[in-house]
């Protein structure tokens, strides 16, 4: 959150430092000079961050959103759907972060023109509304399947689930709709152009702020946090019961199913916990600048390794989740190693066809040339 916002900051900070001359213009839009990286030296290591982030985010949210189109049995599971949601929406803000990427390669700013400023930051936006609403929406499942399980069929069915998914979409596109109005390009010289938003005065920039921290910070955090304790409470607790009921009732083998079951529940909850923590401690520093602005009468004056790790931390949010079905699913880790196992067969069996193709050659080669030796003499 405050996503577009810091992307706004950001990318004018680095272009006032970077172009010494245009100081005087810069401290005429509020912005300060000295709060940029002070060389190439700086940049570099920086823009090997974001590609290594954007490399592991865009290579692991397509092996998310390719297990679980191509299994079945996944597909078929509500929780995955949602995961699959989530999956879409962190690959395209990997995708569409691109050229803010490549902004901080070239420093020379916003390189892509008027269309693309208002739709690259709408995109952005709009993906990551979805992937709060997502991560609300598999919540609640949860909640619904754990707490409520026989109400869970019909409340949590495949066609509820593909309906909420289908409202989640158009209401982010409805909600980021003043991205689409306001961001645009300004020129602060002949050479530079920013991207930013620019609302018609700062109140509108305060409200649209605060809503956008409500909505998409504070009140998906409230509804998690008192869903996820009450779900962890009914999970942990009860599976003591479930298992003293069990080992009066069963044999070993309904012991051990039992047991299973409940581990894979408390595995997927925990997975889904951890997911939405990185969410919250991601957005958490501009959210938390945010209210010390509204709050304090101590200006902050923010440094360029401050927007630095706000930026990091808004890419790692989306690259973070595929590493963490891998921690704790074993179904994902057992899916995205069979993948990457193919990938390595595939390679070792082409070297191997490869280098077979070459002796066979070198064979016949040779077997030419003693030929046409034994010709000649």
């Amino acid at each position: 959150m405050a996503f577009n916002l810091t992307l706004d900051r950001t990318a004018n900070i680095t272009n006032c430092h970077l172009n010494g001359t245009l100081n005087k213009t810069c401290q005429d839009h509020g912005l300060r000079p000295q709060m940029g990286p002070s060389s190439i030296s700086e940049v570099i290591p920086i823009s090997i961050l974001f590609c290594i982030i954007e490399i592991v985010g865009i290579i692991g949210n397509i092996l998310v959103i390719y297990v679980i189109l191509s299994d079945r049995k996944m597909r078929s599971s509500v929780t995955n759907m949602f995961i699959l949601n989530l999956g879409i929406s962190d690959l395209i803000i990997m995708l569409g972060g691109i050229p803010e990427i490549s902004f901080f390669m070239i420093n020379k700013g916003w390189l892509f023109g008027e269309v693309m400023c208002k739709f690259q930051r709408y995109v952005l936006v709009v993906s990551l509304y979805s992937s709060v609403m997502t991560l609300v929406a598999v919540c609640v499942e949860r909640y619904i399947a754990i707490v409520f399980p026989i109400k869970a069929h019909i409340l949590c069915s495949r066609t509820r689930t593909k309906a909420a998914i289908a409202v989640i979409w158009p209401l982010s596109g409805v909600l980021a709709i003043p991205v689409l109005l306001f961001n645009s390009t300004k020129h602060i010289s002949q050479s530079v152009v920013f991207c930013k938003t620019m609302f018609p005065d700062p109140q509108h920039r305060l409200t649209y702020s605060y809503v956008e921290f409500t909505l998409f910070y504070a009140l998906p955090m409230v509804i998690q946090v008192v869903l996820y304790a009450i779900v962890g409470k009914r999970l942990f607790a009860g599976s003591e019961t479930l298992h003293r009921n069990v080992g009066s009732s069963a044999n070993e083998n309904g012991k051990d199913k039992a047991s299973v079951a409940i581990k894979a529940r408390k595995g997927v909850v925990k997975m889904l916990i951890a997911s939405v923590l990185i969410y919250f401690i991601s957005y958490s520093p501009p959210q938390g600048l945010l209210l010390y602005r509204t709050f304090s009468k101590t200006p902050f004056h923010a440094t360029w390794p401050w927007f630095v790790f706000v930026m990091t931390m808004a890419y790692i949010n989306s690259a973070a989740n595929p590493v963490l079905y891998c921690i704790f699913s074993q179904n994902f880790r057992k899916k995205f190693g069979a993948i990457l196992g193919c990938f390595k067969h595939e390679k070792e069996g082409y070297i191997q066809a490869k280098s077979l193709n070459t002796a066979s050659r070198y064979y016949n080669s040779t077997m030419k040339s003693t030929a046409v030796t034994e010709a000649s003499v």
